[in-house]
Order: structure tokens, then C-alpha cells, then sequence
């Protein structure tokens, strides 16, 4: 049906071609107005055969070959009062001048369907024939008039210039009508609709424009077709190659800022041309100088006035006609607020201008060191797209899912809005590997210090504690046939060994006490079997950890165990070792007279920090003291 409809819009400038092509009195308008028409209907089978089911594809083609039927009609009507007509001439002339609301028709059908069909509705559907019974009251009010020179005869009865204005008022309010069916549908759209509309719109303004300066122009005394021709071209041309762009590529230049600086620009021109003539008028009226000095204080004036005028303006166009953009600048405006003020985290930034471009394939990559990298840290490939700069210095790079030039330029005034939270993003993801490289080295120096430990205690009991030993032995197998005097000397010097084993096996349980070879738990109960107070010991079910934690968990409980005995004046003392998540949990709590402060154990606090851990005291006054830490 759509393509049987489309079909015979085509048939319409063929026919005024071959019209013009045969009979001179067809004139060179004609066939320009019907090849023009040809490329216009031409994007309507364009919109036909790629959505086959809209009905824009045929509206959009009538919308120039309606104006190329009314020209046909006014060639044919104008022969009929010639000495040649030509055939249905006759015919022709009685709709002569009635027929022009038929220049509109295919213009009306086009809002009212545009871009996703009629509305539902017994008003919306009612239009096209409402529009209809209109052209019919003009047809029988101007019936049989002649246009002459520009100057339309034969319509001076009072009777046909009644219903000439009834049908005038009906064809306006079937216009209006259409106006507020694209109005609703604008608010009840999605964004596609919602920028397909806007693509119409700016082709509608540029349209009622021309339409305005052709009432004027004719007003001034200029002819019919010199006053209405740039308005007949802009229907034909503009709307169809709009409509087109609207239907196959929407997106594919920036209408909005076409709309919103267009529409600022106009409202400036009035603007500025009411300033002039408002000061034209006073300084030459009511100061009564010159008109001379009038003209130049007013374009005094103006000059000053214009470009502040034109910025507030632009302004409060954007905010009408590029909403949408203005509201998801907003957005992430309030965002970079709410990251300063430290309500939200900066790396939620990509969601946030996912939702501004509406765009869930929009991705953020960050600057790290020589590379890239996600908001989470994670290494990427450099990638393609917006590059956000700061200082001069690349800090992030944006890739849309959907590119464009509307969503490039969209996106290049969010990243303004965005710069913050990206560079927030970017120094914390700096800093947590700056964190990340110190915690790895300052590991790797405990477990070399960890095995380093470990090493001189196996050298000091395998090594130079056995070569003693064995000294010794030898000692007292050279001692039997010593006289006594040297008998004597030799017990003094194996004492001395003796007394020299002992303070090598300290020192070797001070480095790191063998007992951890059996497990924590045997080594704690060694440890505080010496304990001249009751202590109870709990150890959980541990997991095999590393020799570095193993340690550290030993010596915090040897040293909090220690320091209760010498300060806290306790008859008990609990000692707990268990697992929270993949760390050590150590707590020493005794019943003594507390008062240790918060920042005290400077000793206990540097040894767990240095493993990465932390701990914490907490010692009221006169309640007793617990320690507690997670290595």
C-alpha cells in the first residue's frame, strides 16, 4: 500500500516534466519545481523501501508532489483564458485559485504520521479530513476566480469572502492540531523519536520563517510568486532532505546545536532589530535630535549590547530547544560536587556518563605510567576515542559505543564537566599502586629478614654451638692424664664453654626460637609454661601460613605476655590465636590495673606493622588491659 501510494507521488513531477517538455506554455517554473520535486520524492522511496511499514516514506514524497499538482493546475487553469488551452483546462481553472491549501497536504499528512505513525484517536485520525472538507470551502469560495498578474479576480461577493476565511481558519486549525500531535508525541517519545522530531522541527522553522517573510513580501506589494517561491523550495527541498535524515540517519549530524543556535541567532536579530528602532525612536522623538544622531546612538547601543544579548540568548535557547543536554551536564556537574564533598566515589564516574550520553557501551580509560587501565585497575590496550586533558597532560581517554558527530560533541562538554572525578580516579589508582609496589617490597624485606632469622639460628645451634661442643668433649678427653693443677684449669675453661653454649642457645631463641619448627602452638606453650601466673591458652584451628606471620604472632604474644608481667600487676593472663580470613588474629588480655595508652607498645605496634598488620590496645584504668592484633 505505502509503495502504491509512494508510486503515484512519483507520477506527479513525471507528469510536469512531460507537461513542460511538450507545450511551451508550461514555462521553465514548472520544470524546475517538478525536478526538484523528482530528488525529494526520491529520499520518500528511500524512507519507503527501508521501513516499509512507516507511513513517512509517502507523506514525504506528496510533500513536494502536491506543490508540483497545484502547479499543474494553475499551467492548465491559466490556459484556459488563452487562445491554445490545453486539455482539462477548463477543468483546471475552476479550482485555480481555491486549490492551494493542496500545496500543504502532503506537509500536514507528514506531521501528523511522522515518525512512527498516527497517533491513536478519534481527533488525530479526523485531522486529514477535517484538512479536506477546509480545501473544499476555499474551492467553492474562490470557484471560477482568475489569478491576473499576481492579482486574484473574481472573488468580490460577500458570501466567498466569508467562507474564504472559515476555510482559512479550518486549514489553520488543522495545522495547529498537527503542531500539538507532534508536541505530545515530543513528550511522550524516547530519545530517538525525541531527536527525529527535532530534525522536522528545524526544517519546520526555517519553513514558517520563509512563510512569514512571504506574507510580508506580499504585504510590501511583491507578486505572489516572488513572495511565497523560497517558502514552496523550503518544502519541497528542506523538510523532504530533514524527514530523510531524521528516518536513515538521525544521529548523524548535531541537530541540536543546529535548533539551539539557530533559534539564538534569530531571537538576537529581533532582538537587536527592536533595541535599534526602540532607541531610534526615543533619542529622535523624545530628546528631538537629529534622525542622524538617533540611527548612530542606537547602533551605539546596540554594538554594545549585541554580544551579552546574544550569550543570554544562547543560553536560554539551549535550555529549551538542547534540554537534554544541559540536563545531563547538569548531571555530571552535581556528581563532580557530590565527589568533592565526598558523597560519592570518583570511580563511579563511568556509570554516570553512561547514563548522561545514554550510551552503556561508553567506556573510561585511564592514564597509568606508560600504559592504560580501567577504573578498577586493571590493564588495558590503548584505546580509540575522546582524550580528556588536564595541564596539558593526557588523564583519561573515552570510547563511545555509538559515535557521531551529535554524541562526540556531546561528549566533549560532559568530559569538561568530568575532568575531576577522572583525575581523582586516576591519582588514586597512582597512589594505590605506589602503595601496592612499597607493600610488596616492604614483604619481600620481612620475608628476607624472616629468613635471615631463620638462617643464623640453624648456623648459631648446628654451627658454632656444636664446634663448642665438640671442643668440650675434646677437652675432657685430654683432661684424664692432666695433673690436677691443669685438671683444674681445664674444668674452668669447659665451664666457660658451657656458660658460652647457653648464651649462643638465648641468642638463638631471641632470633627465632626453634620451638616454631614443631608449630605456633608448642611454642607458645613452651613459652608461657615459665609464666609465674596462671595463663590460659587458646589456639584454633590454624591454616599453613608462612614462617614471616608464624613469627610475628610468637613475638607479640611473647612480648605482650612479657610486659603483663613486669607492669600490669595481674593474676591472670588469657592469650587467644585465631583466623580471620587469610590473617593471624592475636589477643593478650590480662586482669591487671591497665592505663597503658592507646599509642603505647611502640615495640609490639612497629613489629606487627612491619608484616602489614595492625594493632590495637585497649587498657581502661583499672580494668585490666587487652591487646589485640592481625597479622
Amino acid at each position: 500500500m505505502h509503495r502504491a501510494v509512494t508510486g503515484a507521488a512519483t507520477l506527479v513531477p513525471c507528469v510536469g516534466i512531460a507537461l513542460s517538455v511538450v507545450t511551451a506554455q508550461a514555462g521553465v517554473d514548472l520544470l524546475v519545481v517538478s525536478m526538484v520535486a523528482l530528488v525529494a520524492v526520491g529520499a520518500g522511496w528511500v524512507v519507503t523501501i527501508r521501513l516499509p511499514s512507516s507511513a513517512v516514506g509517502p507523506a514525504l514524497a506528496w510533500c513536494s508532489s502536491a506543490i508540483v499538482l497545484i502547479s499543474i493546475n494553475d499551467v492548465l487553469a491559466a490556459s484556459a483564458y488563452t487562445s491554445n488551452p490545453l486539455p482539462l483546462a477548463s477543468a483546471a481553472r475552476h479550482f485555480w485559485v481555491g486549490a492551494w491549501p493542496v500545496n500543504l497536504a502532503g506537509l500536514l499528512i507528514l506531521l501528523l504520521v511522522f515518525p512512527d505513525g498516527m497517533r491513536s484517536g478519534r481527533i488525530w485520525v479526523a485531522i486529514p479530513w477535517v484538512y479536506a472538507a477546509g480545501t473544499t470551502l476555499m474551492i467553492v469560495a474562490m470557484w471560477d476566480a482568475q489569478q491576473t498578474g499576481g492579482t486574484v479576480e473574481g472573488t468580490s461577493a460577500t458570501w466567498r469572502t466569508a467562507l474564504s476565511l472559515v476555510g482559512i481558519l479550518v486549514v489553520s486549525a488543522c495545522f495547529i492540531a498537527a503542531a500539538v500531535s507532534m508536541v505530545k508525541r515530543y513528550r511522550a517519545g524516547d530519545d530517538r523519536s525525541r531527536l527525529q522530531i527535532r530534525w522536522l522541527l528545524a526544517a519546520g522553522l526555517v519553513v514558517m520563517v520563509l512563510l512569514a517573510g512571504g506574507w510580508a513580501a506580499e504585504g510590501l506589494g511583491a507578486s505572489i510568486n516572488a513572495a511565497y517561491t523560497p517558502f514552496l523550495v523550503a518544502i519541497v527541498v528542506l523538510v523532504p532532505a530533514a524527514v530523510w535524515l531524521a528516518m536513515v540517519r538521525h544521529d548523524l549530524f548535531d541537530i541540536d546545536r543546529l535548533l539551539s543556535d539557530g533559534t539564538a541567532l534569530l531571537v538576537t536579530l529581533v532582538a537587536s532589530a527592536a533595541i535599534f528602532g526602540g532607541v531610534v525612536a526615543v533619542v529622535s522623538r523624545s530628546v528631538g535630535l537629529a534622525s542622524g544622531w538617533g540611527a548612530a546612538t542606537a547602533g551605539f547601543v546596540t554594538a554594545l549590547v549585541l554580544l551579552p544579548l546574544h550569550r543570554s540568548v544562547a543560553r536560554v535557547v539551549g535550555r529549551l530547544v538542547d534540554r537534554d543536554r544541559f540536563v545531563a551536564v547538569a548531571a555530571v556537574e552535581g556528581f563532580a560536587s557530590d565527589v568533592h564533598a565526598g558523597r560519592r566515589q570518583a570511580e563511579e564516574i563511568e556509570a554516570v556518563l553512561q547514563e548522561a550520553q545514554r550510551d552503556p557501551d561508553l567506556r573510561v580509560a585511564l592514564v597509568r605510567g606508560n600504559g592504560w587501565t580501567d577504573l578498577a585497575g586493571q590493564s588495558v590496550v590503548e584505546p580509540a576515542g575522546f582524550t580528556v586533558k588536564t595541564g596539558g597532560d593526557t588523564i583519561a581517554r573515552i570510547s563511545l559505543g555509538w559515535d557521531s558527530v551529535r554524541a562526540r560533541r556531546r561528549l566533549a562538554e560532559l568530559a569538561k564537566a568530568a575532568w575531576v572525578p577522572l583525575e581523582v580516579s586516576r591519582l588514586r589508582l597512582v597512589l594505590k599502586q605506589a602503595l601496592e609496589d612499597a607493600e610488596a617490597s616492604r614483604t619481600r624485606l620481612v620475608d628476607a629478614a624472616a629468613t635471615e632469622r631463620k638462617r643464623l639460628e640453624r648456623e648459631l645451634h648446628d654451627g658454632a654451638q656444636q664446634r663448642i661442643i665438640a671442643t668440650g668433649m675434646r677437652l675432657r678427653s685430654l683432661q684424664r692424664g692432666l695433673s690436677s693443677t691443669a685438671s683444674a684449669e681445664v674444668d674452668t675453661a669447659i665451664a666457660e664453654l658451657e656458660s658460652t653454649v647457653a648464651e649462643l642457645r638465648r641468642l638463638a631463641h631471641g632470633v627465632r626460637p626453634s620451638r616454631l619448627d614443631d608449630g605456633l602452638r608448642p611454642a607458645l606453650e613452651g613459652l608461657l609454661a615459665a609464666s609465674p601466673i596462671p595463663v590460659h591458652l587458646q589456639v584454633d584451628c590454624l591454616p599453613e601460613t608462612d614462617d614471616t606471620r608464624t613469627l610475628t604472632a610468637f613475638l607479640v604474644v611473647s612480648e605482650a605476655v612479657t610486659n603483663a608481667l613486669k607492669h600490669s600487676r595481674a593474676d591472670h593472663i588469657a592469650v587467644r590465636v585465631g583466623v580471620q580470613g587469610d590473617r593471624l588474629t592475636v589477643e593478650v588480655s590480662d586482669n591487671g590495673v591497665g592505663g597503658i595508652p592507646a599509642s603505647g607498645l611502640t615495640a609490639i605496634r612497629d613489629r606487627v606493622a612491619s608484616v602489614g598488620g595492625g594493632l590495637r590496645v585497649h587498657s581502661p584504668s583499672g580494668c585490666g588491659t587487652t591487646v589485640s592484633a592481625v597479622v
